[in-house]
């Protein structure tokens, strides 16, 4: 009898286990353009090429269906859509009308970009030729943005844009931003949804920095915690290059325990949910 209990026990709970993991469909699309500064005003070796290129991989369906404010969340935060009214009239229902929604976006940006710039050259007088002396012979400028699931904790799924940007000078710049989503409350997660209090984490996150230098938190109130993913029982906050150290720190990552936090009393009611 025991036995049998216990058989049915194990099946129960793997296949609870099997039910609660979440499936996502991704598809994957790319858009790139570029354009050729100064080509019309001035001498030809003078030009620079600016490039602006977004890739990722889109999720289609949760678990079998759409999930339309995924989606919305998603082109929010990695077109701005509410400032792009012109490209991103509402939010596309499908695969290829987000690509060329995406394609007219990447253009209008790139080309206030390239206004920007050539503003700036003309400003700098004679040396602009060295500007991108660390780029020749190509003399390119660019910006890239990957979007990609990064992984499932749970509920949430956490997506990662990666992006990088070269706009001359000794060297680029590059980062992490994670975008949570919960598939059970259907909404994008923030860290007040996890916390007790914001302010009280925020003087946390210092102690739990492993780096032996360099730890620049002289401004604690002014930086940016909202960036954040939770793996293997702990919330990992992300900040990217010159935030909290020189540019050689490259991205850090903090992680606190959530059972520290929960010791400490600060976590909600949501965020002892994430507790394994």
């Amino acid at each position: 009898m025991k036995a049998k209990f216990f058989i049915s026990f194990m099946l129960f709970a793997l296949c609870a286990s099997a039910a609660s993991k979440i499936n996502v469909k991704t598809q994957h699309f790319e858009v790139t353009d570029s354009i050729r500064m100064f080509e019309q005003n001035e001498p030809q070796d003078l030009g620079y090429k600016f490039t602006k290129s977004v890739s990722a991989d889109w999720p289609v369906t949760v678990n079998g269906k759409k999930c339309p404010a995924l989606n919305e969340y998603l082109v929010e935060s990695v077109f701005y859509a509410s400032h792009n009214p012109k490209s991103f009239p509402n939010i596309p229902k499908d695969i290829n009308t987000l690509k060329n929604c995406a394609k007219q976006w990447v253009h209008d940006i790139l080309w206030e970009n390239v206004m920007v710039q050539e503003y700036t050259l003309k400003e700098m007088g004679p040396g602009i030729q060295d500007i991108n002396s660390e780029m020749e012979p190509e003399r390119c400028w660019y910006e890239t943005a990957d979007l990609e699931l990064n992984h499932t904790e749970g509920n949430i799924l956490f997506f990662v844009e990666n992006g990088s940007s070269y706009y001359g000078g000794v060297h680029g710049t590059y980062g992490a931003s994670y975008y949570p989503f919960d598939v059970s409350l259907n909404r994008p997660i923030h860290l007040n949804d996890i916390v007790t209090s914001t302010s009280k984490v925020l003087r946390l996150i210092p102690k739990y920095d492993k780096r032996s230098k360099d730890k620049l938190y002289d401004n604690v109130n002014e930086v940016d915690i909202e960036n954040f993913y939770i793996k293997n029982g702990k919330l990992v906050f992300v900040f990217q290059p010159y935030q909290v150290g020189p540019y050689s720190d490259g991205i850090v990552e903090v992680p606190i325990p959530l059972k520290t936090l929960r010791s400490k009393n600060l976590l909600t009611k949501y965020g002892k949910t994430l507790l394994k």
